[in-house]
């Protein structure tokens, strides 16, 4: 590759703090939904976003240089496809840019503390993750979005590979919204269902499967799983949480659901595999969850050596497209 390609590619690569405050400005001042399907007059747009006229259009030339907006005339623009993505209600990228801009940013900035220290850096910004969120509602609800969008992306795929029972008891832990129990109790209406949360978040899970209707058929229970789980259910689901966490916390919430079964029941570990998906994605992905909670991602042979060192036995795989994959085992 000529050498000032590369430079040129990497200088792109430096610049990408701009891009990332761009398009969370846009979502932040609503462009994405104020565009909408039209063509829109700067003056219009400036009036309803609260952006200074003055510096409207020197912001949406930028936006058209990332292919987010498109000018097709003197002082008029329209949103492109891309755009769409941003909307509020169309998906997890409104609620994604709204975190990149702020809580990812700032943290991505103590990204030394990481490397030196090996734990996440929210240790520099005064608590977890979760800390932050139970400080920020709205902060907190674009989580959610991002999480619940991801979320329903995969439940047709895990219902169809994965043959939960139709009657018993299933536990979702760490349940966030109840998008998984929501689209399970759709799925399985003879079953039900214990929602476990954390007490500041258990709040909106129930009145969230109360408005789908199925909150008669839950049990609500809040707690921390890096102190107990709550006993007695069929089928216990852990879906994209160990990945949060290092071995040593995930020992712990392993050996908590083990002590919570038993002898009895199964366990549904639900992840995006690291040796399932291309290096250089995974590498990211696994950086990420080092960043932001000091945990990993990890192969399906981490998984299990896990999970037997926790007192279980694997007992069935599945693998799922974009590296989706199951484990589900019992009590050894």
């Amino acid at each position: 590759m000529d050498p000032r390609s590369d430079g040129e590619h990497l200088a792109q690569l430096l610049d990408g703090h701009i891009t990332t405050q761009l398009i969370a400005a846009a979502v932040r001042f609503g462009i994405p939904d104020l565009l909408g399907e039209e063509v829109v007059a700067v003056p219009r747009l400036s009036a309803a976003s609260g952006i200074r006229l003055a510096e409207l259009p020197r912001f949406l030339y930028a936006l058209q240089r990332i292919g987010l907006v498109e000018a097709v005339g003197a002082g008029e623009f329209k949103a492109t496809p891309m755009m769409r993505h941003l909307r509020s209600g169309t998906g997890g990228l409104h609620g994604h840019a709204l975190m990149a801009g702020k809580i990812y940013y700032d943290v991505w900035a103590d990204l030394d503390h990481t490397l030196r220290t090996g734990g996440s850096a929210f240790d520099h910004h005064g608590g977890s993750l979760w800390d932050h969120l139970a400080k920020e509602p709205e902060t907190a609800a674009a989580f959610t979005r991002t999480m619940n969008w991801n979320t329903g992306r995969i439940l047709d795929e895990l219902t169809a590979l994965y043959p939960f029972p139709e009657t018993g008891i299933i536990a979702d832990l760490g349940a966030g919204e109840g998008t998984v129990t929501a689209g399970l109790a759709e799925r399985l209406p003879g079953a039900g269902f214990v929602v476990f949360e954390q007490p500041s978040v258990i709040g909106n899970t129930r009145r969230a499967l109360a408005e789908l209707g199925v909150a008669d058929r839950c049990s609500f229970v809040s707690g921390d799983f890096l102190e107990q789980v709550p006993p007695g259910a069929d089928l216990y689901l852990l879906k994209s949480v160990l990945h949060n966490w290092g071995d040593p916390a995930a020992d712990r919430i392993l050996r908590n659901c083990r002590a919570a079964m038993a002898g009895r029941g199964r366990l549904l570990v639900i992840e995006h595999a690291a040796d399932s998906v291309d290096p250089v994605a995974a590498a990211m992905r696994d950086m990420i969850m080092l960043v932001l909670f000091g945990g990993r991602d990890r192969t399906v042979g981490e998984y299990g050596a896990l999970l037997e060192a926790a007192g279980f036995e694997v007992s069935r795989t599945w693998s799922g497209s974009a590296g989706l994959r199951l484990l589900e085992a019992v009590p050894r």
